[in-house]
């Protein structure tokens, strides 16, 4: 009976840890190691002071953020007016004199 109170406490254990997931294995190396020592108040209190010391973020979406923020540039190689070609890099500009051209040799 007591070992399966155990491996159920360990289980919880752990699952405590990997929802730390903001953190690297190396962060969490220390109560992974004394799972069976430290108590669950102890992991937790353990990994939070770590996440706080390291300014973690714990916004899931952060990443999401990030790619919003990102512009995107799109050019049209069909554009024939001046202010198109004016806002292009040159080698898109040269891609369409080639299209123009029709030398697809």
């Amino acid at each position: 009976m007591c070992d399966f109170k155990n491996s159920i406490d360990k289980e919880k254990k752990q699952a405590l840890i990997d929802s730390f997931f903001m953190l690297n294995s190396e962060q969490k190396k220390d109560c992974v190691d004394n799972i069976d020592k430290y108590s669950l108040d102890e992991i937790e209190a353990k990994l939070s002071v770590i996440c706080v010391r390291n300014k973690v973020s714990f916004d899931l979406n952060d990443s999401e953020k990030k790619e919003e923020e990102v512009k995107t540039t799109t050019y049209n190689l069909d554009s024939t007016t001046d202010d198109a070609y004016a806002n292009m890099p040159a080698w898109v500009a040269r891609a369409i004199e080639v299209k123009n051209e029709g030398n697809f040799d």
